[in-house]
């Protein structure tokens, strides 16, 4: 029944530009994790499996905020006065995707070994099975955490919990960077991380690999059971969180510290004239979508991290990999004829000018991918400026190749369908 209900929900069908986004990233990661994985015997599996346990829970605590709300299924769902169980159901739909990518990358982390795929066996199935643990214990924690966080944020916001701290701060002269509603999104991030690695950190410390799935066991029990309790008001839970992220996330005059002032036209002075317009608009918008700079960050700490953990050349190149390719398919929204109206793009400029303008803003974080791995040359022996030049290059060839399929998937469609 839930299935069928889904299936009606317009937020089912999604564009081509959005399943390439969910998509494409999910399969990049994939290859990039079978390739580090080729050769990596049993031991260096586990140890990787912890650090993309503990990303995987830093990743949970921010993206399942987005994931949930606003729903722009709310209408339909109103009217069709769905059950607090199908709320559930449907909440976990859109967790769907990121689950299956997740389970899929467990099955190559254990199983990707085709050196050796009938050795270890029994340690690669328990592999596997701490997996789907510390998948499902940290998916469920975080969803219990931000479904039931509606009516928390409302008591902060009305100052009825925290009050008297922020009296404290005005007394002082000083007052809260953000709006007070934020604060148990804040707290709910920071529990979902820390929890969820100081449980990859308990299972690592028991010596035996059966026993090290209980921490991960007593967390989903944990969650389970707190979901089952607020089961019975989930509607109420619902209505309430989504209402709070859609004025939160929707309101221009709600001030937070998570708003973005958009690029000036004068940040793009380095495009040419001819395309600097496009390039902006097209900044614009994405940037609306994606805090492309803190990913960017990210990646540029990450790849500092593991040159300084002394990782196998294999994760670096894999990592550097997955870097290039996902800040290029990272800008797939501005496919979007909803981002990029063809038909307002048609005359600003004809479509190959699109692709070269697509290019520049493609290339825009080149400089960061040029100064990481210089930084890394100049500072670690491992890498060389033969490998800053190539990932220079390889990042250029790969944001022309995704502006041209860009173009391709909007411009030059609207064209071939109508002039």
């Amino acid at each position: 029944m839930a299935k069928k209900i889904h299936n009606q929900l317009p937020g089912s069908r999604a564009t081509l530009a959005r399943r390439i986004t969910a998509i494409v990233p999910g399969f990049v990661v994939l290859l990039a994790l079978g390739w580090v994985c080729i050769d990596l015997d049993t031991e260096q599996r586990v140890v990787l499996f912890r650090y993309l346990a503990m990303a995987f829970a830093g990743g949970m605590a921010f993206i399942t905020p987005h994931l949930l709300y606003p729903d722009a299924d709310k209408t339909l769902i109103q009217q069709l006065n769905l059950s607090p169980l199908h709320l559930f159901l449907h909440h976990f739909s859109r967790l769907r995707t990121l689950a299956i990518f997740a389970v899929l990358a467990l099955m190559v982390l254990a199983f990707g070994d085709t050196a050796h795929p009938t050795a270890d066996l029994a340690m690669k199935f328990t592999l596997f099975a701490t997996g789907l643990l510390a998948l499902c214990s940290i998916l469920f924690y975080a969803l219990y955490r931000f479904v039931t966080i509606g009516s928390l944020s409302q008591r902060w916001n009305e100052g009825k919990v925290g009050k008297q701290v922020f009296d404290s701060m005005e007394k002082m002269g000083k007052s809260s960077p953000v709006s007070l509603g934020m604060y148990p999104t804040f707290i709910s991030t920071i529990l979902v991380t820390t929890i969820g690695m100081m449980t990859v950190v308990a299972s690592a410390a028991v010596n035996d690999a059966i026993a090290g799935m209980l921490p991960f066991v007593l967390l989903l029990a944990l969650a389970v059971f707190r979901l089952y309790l607020k089961l019975p008001n989930y509607d109420r839970m619902y209505y309430q969180s989504d209402a709070f992220y859609d004025e939160l996330f929707t309101n221009p005059t709600t001030a937070t510290g998570e708003s973005r002032a958009p690029a000036t036209y004068n940040a793009v002075y380095w495009v040419p004239h001819r395309w600097r317009p496009a390039v902006w608009s097209q900044l614009v918008q994405l940037d609306r979508k994606r805090p492309m700079g803190r990913i960017i960050v990210l990646f540029s700490l990450t790849y500092c991290f593991l040159l300084y953990s002394g990782v196998p050349e294999t994760w670096i190149t894999g990592w550097m990999v997955f870097w290039v390719l996902s800040k290029n398919m990272l800008a797939w929204p501005t496919a979007d004829a909803r981002m990029s109206p063809p038909l307002f793009h048609w005359w600003m400029m004809p479509p190959h000018d699109w692709i070269i303008a697509r290019f520049f803003l493609q290339i825009r974080w080149t400089l960061a991918v040029f100064l990481t791995v210089g930084v890394a040359a100049l500072l670690s022996g491992s890498i060389g400026w033969t490998d800053v030049w190539f990932w220079t290059l390889f990042d250029v060839a790969v944001s022309a190749v995704s502006a041209y399929l860009l173009t391709r998937n909007n411009e030059y469609t609207f064209q071939n369908r109508y002039i």
